[in-house]
């Protein structure tokens, strides 16, 4: 009889455990998607590297769930608080009839075990086919081909899974029952006659308060946007608190300013229900400001996490062309401020064992001089600069103790040469200006624009094209752009770097050129001689470390993002769905009066709607400003179009956020219509 009771209960109670199941659904379809990441990596041909930033990509995903399910096992005890609120005349029923407290706590355990049941279910299966779609953008990501494809089930993210929410259901059982055992008969009788007292704050605590969020709020966007996101300053410390601060004093000021407001306007505060909405509005309001505005924040780095997560891996993406000109570079660097002795190091190689023409189709030694010249003694003035923006301006400062180098033009085409490029011609007096800097090419056209010169030796030199050439000079460099001058215009200039860029010939891999390098250099090397280089990059392991930099940065965002984004929703729904059983007799009453039904239905949906709807409308204010600064950042690194993450945001958005949004507002019509069918 006992478990028959559970399970018709489990089964009428299905909407009112609507919000519970989809927070449970959602977190275990996400915790399975990510934690089977190990499992996924089967299917792909990983060469050492990448296999080893998807171990640790793996273990930043582990420690993430750590976080992810704290979160989801305080909205689980949040979601029963207010299943327990919603159901108290029940229990009160029950109590009356004779049924013990520890009966009752076991009855809402076994029901909410029954639900969770189903949604640990449900969200498996949609972990288990999404998990699919996220093996092959992995490997897509990584550039690498799938083995031959085929469905993966994770038994250890499945065990995972499993393990941390069973461990959450414990918890919520044992606050189940110590719920249970303190409440009392008197209040769950009468749980439904207890009114909220509406307070109204005075209009000119409401009135500054405003002010005060406007200010704040415009002073935090006017320095995130001077500062730029180039320095952790004070301005970007001060523009984070004062946001957090404005936000808070927005929804704190926002119920009576906002009544005040409407009120003054007498047509529409007394059209059709508004006058009713906009009291139980500002009654919700006035007592959870406090959540709500921690809700905005979580919707805002929810938005600019997605946004700018994939867009940073994106504009890594479209950069690595740039970082990549040549298949390996070997650099040698002048110790302090000193200047490299003019050796060659092919010939170094080879009396090491390295013969460069075994391995390489065409290769090039560069000498890279300094100038003795500094961005900050260029003619750059302030009319001339005038229309650059903040950000360039504080990137050029930034750079103005950075000497220029240079390179010659004998050098500069051959490398343009092995780039399939278009070789540079210029006069005796003749300079170009090389680089892949995203960040620095307006401002830098802008100064060809307006007549840059450079004296080198007491001679002056034009600029040959009023616009930085796009050119990679080193593989993995994209530190600086670089001056390109007549062979003879460097005499007496120090060498501070020399690199020796080359392509391997048909066959050869970093496996085998690098090994070899690696056999006569290492620690481990008998007779080992000193090395003919200070460094080695290599054209696989920049994409390797970019593909690898690329993935965290977007599954960790996407991560993180869809936990606040859940968590946000449902603290919603739940204080919506809390407000209507509240309501109930409030709803009953405009029956009374004879209010239609559509009236009703229109009234909690505007209600519900406002609730939902303003804290996202701030948080899209908040991160319109907040990815604007981060894409000037990640400009630095490369450009990339918003429209992609934007797109993929708004859908995300739709699928969660108006899926709580819809359960909630059809959850909330069916306690108003099981109240009506009552009375």
């Amino acid at each position: 009889m006992f478990y028959k009771l559970a399970l018709k209960n489990a089964r009428k109670s299905m909407k009112d455990y609507t919000i519970f199941f989809l927070t449970v659904a959602f977190g275990v379809c996400l915790f399975y998607m990510f934690n089977s990441l190990d499992a996924q990596t089967a299917m792909m041909q990983l060469n050492k590297s990448k296999y080893s930033m998807m171990q640790q990509l793996t273990k930043i995903i582990s420690y993430i769930s750590v976080f992810v399910a704290v979160i989801l096992g305080f909205l689980i005890i949040y979601a029963n608080r207010f299943l327990i609120k919603r159901r108290k005349k029940e229990l009160g029923l029950y109590m009356t009839l004779g049924m013990e407290r520890g009966k009752i706590s076991r009855l809402l355990n076994l029901e909410m075990f029954l639900i969770a049941l189903l949604a640990l279910a449900a969200g498996l299966v949609a972990g288990v086919f999404l998990s699919q779609g996220l093996s092959v953008l992995t490997a897509k990501m990584f550039q690498t081909n799938l083995t031959s494809f085929r469905f993966v089930f994770s038994a250890g993210a499945c065990r995972k899974t499993l393990l941390y929410f069973g461990i959450m259901f414990l918890i919520v059982l044992i606050f189940n029952a110590a719920s249970v055992s303190r409440l009392k008969l008197i209040d769950l009788l009468t749980a439904g006659k207890k009114n909220e007292t509406l307070k109204i704050r005075k209009l000119w605590i409401s009135v500054v308060g405003f002010i005060a969020a406007v200010v704040c709020l415009v002073t935090a966007y006017v320095l995130i946007i001077q500062n730029g996101m180039m320095s952790l300053d004070w301005k970007f410390k001060s523009s984070i608190i004062l946001g957090i601060a404005g936000t808070f004093l927005f929804f704190f000021s926002l119920s009576g300013f906002l009544l005040r407001s409407v009120q003054s306007n007498k047509r529409v505060y007394y059209k059709g229900l508004n006058m009713f909405i906009l009291r139980q509005f500002n009654s919700k309001i006035n007592t959870t400001f406090v959540s709500i505005s921690i809700i905005c924040l979580m919707l805002l780095i929810t938005i600019s996490t997605l946004s700018s997560g994939i867009g940073t891996a994106s504009a890594i993406a479209q950069n690595i062309n740039g970082l990549t000109p040549y298949d390996v570079s070997l650099s040698r660097y002048a110790k302090d401020t000193g200047s490299l002795q003019n050796t060659d190091m092919a010939e170094k190689l080879k009396s090491d064992g390295v013969n460069l023409s075994k391995y390489a189709s065409d290769y090039v030694e560069t000498n890279y001089y300094t100038l003795g010249v500094k961005f900050a003694n260029l003619p750059f003035t302030e009319k001339e600069i005038a229309d650059i923006n903040q950000n360039d301006k504080m990137l050029i400062k930034d750079f103005k103790n950075s000497h220029i180098n240079a390179i010659t033009l004998s050098n500069c085409n051959h490398l343009a040469k092995m780039q399939g490029k278009k070789e540079l011609v210029l006069k005796g007096n003749q300079f170009a200006i090389v680089g892949t800097i995203a960040k620095m090419e307006a401002p830098m056209n802008r100064f060809l624009q307006n007549g840059l010169t450079l004296s080198i030796n007491w001679k002056k030199f034009q600029p040959v094209e009023k616009q930085v050439i796009s050119m990679g000079l080193v593989v993995g460099d994209s530190s600086t752009d670089y001056a390109v001058l007549p062979d003879d215009a460097v005499k007496g200039c120090p060498v501070v770097t020399q690199v020796l860029c080359m392509n391997y010939k048909h066959g050869v891999t970093d496996s085998t050129f690098i090994k070899l390098l690696d056999s006569i250099y290492s620690k481990d090397a008998k007779g080992k001689t000193t090395p003919a280089y200070d460094s080695q990059v290599t054209k696989q392991q920049i994409i390797d470390e970019s593909a690898g930099i690329s993935i965290t940065s977007s599954y960790v965002a996407i991560y993180v993002s869809l936990v606040f984004l859940i968590a946000g929703a449902a603290i919603l729904a739940l204080q919506q769905l809390s407000e209507s059983s509240d309501n109930a007799e409030r709803y009953s009453l405009l029956r009374k009066l004879g209010t239609d039904e559509k009236m009703l239905s229109h009234a909690l949906f505007t209600q519900i709607g406002l609730y939902f709807l303003l804290p996202l409308l701030l948080a899209i204010v908040h991160s319109i400003v907040g990815i604007s600064v981060v894409n000037h950042a990640i400009a630095y690194v490369g450009h990339y179009d918003i429209t992609q993450s934007s797109v993929l945001t708004v859908l995300i958005f739709a699928v969660v956020y108006g899926g709580y949004f819809l359960a909630t507002y059809f959850g909330s019509k069916g306690i108003l219509r099981q109240k009506a069918e009552n009375t």
